[in-house]
């Protein structure tokens, strides 16, 4: 569920979902306003929401991979390691 909350950076419209068909107007498309699974940009969205987040925090990224971020303050020392499946 994390990618539903990814926002979307583009405007996206889609066919309207079987089961959910408006019988007045059954060629309207729906606008989306947040992400669905399945959009290709949904992945990268959600990625830039958490990079963006973690950053925040004081994390920062390792310069030999950009999906691990670091963060070092005091005598306390994070690695989070990041992977992304869409499936």
């Amino acid at each position: 569920t994390a990618f539903l909350h990814g926002h979307l950076s583009e405007t996206v419209y889609m066919t309207q979902p079987k089961g959910f068909k408006d019988s007045v107007n059954p060629d309207h498309v729906c606008h989306l306003q947040k992400a669905l699974y399945g959009l290709k940009q949904v992945p990268r969205q959600w990625y830039n929401m958490f990079t963006n987040t973690l950053l925040s925090l004081g994390f920062t990224h390792s310069q030999s991979d950009p999906s691990l971020f670091i963060y070092i303050k005091a005598q306390v020392c994070i690695y989070l390691l990041v992977y992304v499946d869409d499936m």
